[in-house]
């Protein structure tokens, strides 16, 4: 995919940096095109393979949060691997070597473990082991929320003791990125269906681990059985609403859409859809919807496949956060979230 942000990095140079980190010879080297922000190559090195994966150029604009992503990533592997031993630890790569010295390079990158195929464009054999992989990404999102954060947001811009100041930092700053990068959004209708929900943001006490970038993309399946492998790209987490992590794999259509995601979910951690919850994830869809129409301007070429095909999604699930959100909430007591 032709991203914008993406460091031009040649197999020629990706295969120097993977060699002369001391894992082994590249036997063959292929570019992911599906990777939309970072450059991301697949080594295979003897009867395994690995993910080397770049960022940015310094002078690449980003949105607020995507300041030095590989840095990120690596924080956020310290603290899955921290709770690997226990029954919490999500299904993650294995970080084998990284480099932000910029000594070689002048951004950072990371090499990690290899999955096999990702979700997107899968073709499954039949619809039980489909059902079987969405069955085990509940259970595994369900595990990833049990680690729990001291302060709400994302760590490289500061954390908040409450979840209602993190979110609303989080809005403040993708709609000055939004103003500066020339797109229009209807701040006071925005900001009106936040103060309406604040007694709801300011109840959510749950300091949980999100991904914050769960989409068929970064979803991986083991080849032979189609059974879940697990979650890549991790630059892009906080500590908030869990719900934000079922809201981003389908951000235009309700959560229970996908029934055996749902059921893997709540086998594992019980979620009630009353309506403090479909606010939630409204208020999450809200976010969604706004980063996705923001990162447009820097992310592809105006007008290409890729930047018209967000756009649609983003404005789709920005309407129906807007319109549910402004209904009276005794209004959202029964139907999806």
């Amino acid at each position: 995919m032709e991203s914008l942000t993406k460091k031009r990095i040649s197999k020629y140079e990706a295969k120097q940096l993977f060699e002369e980190s001391g894992i082994g010879d590249a036997d063959s080297i292929t570019e992911c095109s599906e990777a939309e922000f970072s450059s991301v190559f697949k080594v295979v090195s003897g009867d395994k393979s690995y993910y080397i994966k770049f960022g940015t150029d310094p002078e690449t604009s980003t949105l607020f949060y995507e300041k030095d992503l590989i840095a990120v990533e690596l924080k956020m592997h310290r603290i899955l691997d921290e709770h690997a031993a226990e029954t919490v630890s999500p299904r993650h790569p294995k970080v084998v070597f990284s480099d932000t010295t910029l000594e070689k390079i002048n951004v950072g990158y990371i090499i990690t473990e290899g999955f096999d195929l990702p979700l997107k464009g899968l073709t499954f054999p039949n619809l039980e082991s489909r059902k079987r992989m969405m069955l085990q990404l509940g259970q595994d999102l369900a595990r990833l929320h049990k680690i729990k954060g001291n302060g709400y947001g994302y760590l490289q811009i500061g954390t908040e003791p409450t979840w209602a100041e993190a979110y609303k930092k989080m809005v403040d700053r993708i709609l000055a990125d939004a103003t500066v990068l020339n797109v229009k959004f209807d701040s006071s209708r925005i900001y009106n269906v936040i103060s309406r929900a604040e007694p709801i943001l300011k109840e959510m006490d749950d300091c949980a681990l999100v991904n914050g970038d769960v989409n068929y993309n970064n979803i991986f399946v083991e080849r032979k059985k189609f059974t879940y492998q697990g979650l890549v790209n991790w630059g892009r987490a906080f500590f908030g609403d869990p719900l934000t992590d079922l809201v981003s794999l389908r951000p235009t259509r309700t959560v229970e859409s996908n029934r055996w995601f749902v059921k893997g979910y709540t086998s594992v951690t019980n979620v009630t859809p009353d309506y403090k919850i479909r606010v939630r994830c409204n208020l999450m869809r809200l976010y969604i919807g706004l980063v996705m129409l923001t990162e447009l301007e820097i992310r592809w070429k105006k007008n290409s496949l890729a930047y018209l095909k967000h756009r649609r999604i983003g404005r789709q699930a920005l309407k129906k956060a807007l319109v549910t959100l402004e209904k009276p909430f005794n209004e959202q007591t029964k139907g999806n979230i």
